[in-house]
């Protein structure tokens, strides 16, 4: 679907993309790549994410313009073999895939798309791939969603997951979030002892104009605190879990955006970072004695010279996060010092345009997705 890439490029390329890790390498040059329609390769037409199984020997990979999820064998040598691809259909609501996460044991993979507005849930094994579980979607016309959105009526929209543009996972609490940017919500799903998901609570735009144009979502990893990023609403606003399990509005921060694209938790819960995609604003907030978020620090792209910023997202070791630029085909590391954060490295390798995601499948290497590339890469890590 080239009209989808098309969409998808002007909307993403200030929006999308996706990172977890150890320490960026500097490499220039990929240890292997794969690209779609090379070999028998699929599944690799625009991807935009990337999910690992707990033993990191499987990953999961969704494309926007080939509509599909696919399974990629991670080799003992830390190459990758396709398994397997799903493509969208009457049955599999696969349209403009954009987000993928998986469950803490890689049995459950759960699936976002934009366009069919629908979350889907896929089980998991080696030895039979890949099988459609369970879909939720209130199973609107494309037209009617993204062409006359104010026309939708409050019963038609049930799932709040209208344009559904960012899935995330709380393995402590067991849930699921995703931000939507046309129902204008966060809706939050329990997972039950199938990996079910199901619905718990919607959090609306008209309680909070913030969450217009909801397009990025994140949780401490207790679950108490949850973030959600407006892009229509120019706002971070955060929710605190009750006592009875459901988030209340919090706060707001205190930062005029132009664009708010992403957020990210780091350090425990003690700080919450922001991207802005129109003026490339890192935005760093610190969680005060009264445990309240304030601005403590924002890096400009004049201090940190990226363009197009598009995201950020926090590494295993809780004091370092990552950003991606499509537009500037780099992924970039900073530090996490106090209220401080110092840019440490950089990987921009030749030949490799619009990184959207990236995951660490060993000490020693990780692997990303590029999407005007059309292809998966593995890179070896620098020994530091």
């Amino acid at each position: 679907m080239k009209a989808v890439r098309f969409f998808l490029y002007i909307f993403l390329s200030i929006t999308i993309w996706g990172a977890n890790g150890n320490n960026l390498s500097n490499a220039k040059t990929p240890s292997f790549t794969l690209t779609d329609d090379v070999q028998g390769v699929d599944g690799l037409d625009n991807p935009r994410d990337i999910a690992l199984s707990q033993d990191k020997k499987w990953a999961f990979v969704v494309s926007a313009d080939d509509n599909s999820l696919s399974v990629f064998k991670v080799n003992r040598d830390l190459s990758l073999s396709h398994w397997q691809t799903i493509k969208s259909s009457n049955k599999t609501k696969l349209e403009g895939a954009l987000s993928v996460v998986s469950d803490q044991r890689g049995q459950n993979i759960y699936v976002l798309s934009y366009y069919h507005s629908a979350l889907l849930h896929f089980s998991f094994s080696e030895n039979s791939g890949l099988a459609l579980q369970h879909t939720l979607s209130d199973n609107l016309p494309f037209a009617h969603v993204f062409k006359q959105p104010e026309t939708i009526k409050p019963e038609q929209d049930t799932f709040g997951i209208l344009g559904g543009y960012e899935l995330a996972i709380n393995h402590n609490t067991n849930q699921l979030f995703i931000a939507a940017t046309v129902s204008h919500s966060v809706s939050v799903f329990n997972l039950n002892q199938d990996g079910k998901p199901i619905l718990s609570q919607r959090i609306h735009a008209n309680k909070d104009a913030a969450l217009s144009g909801a397009v990025s979502i994140a949780t401490d990893n207790t679950g108490q605190f949850l973030a959600v990023a407006g892009m229509n609403g120019k706002a971070v606003s955060m929710y605190k879990r009750s006592t009875a399990g459901k988030f209340h509005y919090y706060q707001t921060l205190k930062h005029k955006f132009d664009m708010p694209i992403s957020v990210t938790f780091a350090d425990n819960g003690q700080y919450l970072i922001a991207v802005d995609a129109i003026t490339s604003d890192i935005v760093l907030a610190q969680k005060n004695h009264e445990q309240s978020f304030e601005i403590v620090k924002v890096v400009s792209e004049a201090k940190h010279g990226i363009n197009g910023l598009n995201k950020i997202t926090l590494s295993r070791s809780e004091n370092t996060v990552l950003t991606f630029s499509e537009q500037s085909h780099r992924i970039d590391e900073f530090q996490l010092n106090g209220a401080s954060l110092k840019h440490s490295k950089s990987l921009t390798p030749s030949g490799l345009k619009s990184a959207t995601a990236l995951e660490f499948v060993s000490s020693t290497h990780a692997i990303s997705t590029w999407a005007k590339s059309d292809a998966i890469a593995v890179f070896k890590l620098d020994a530091n």
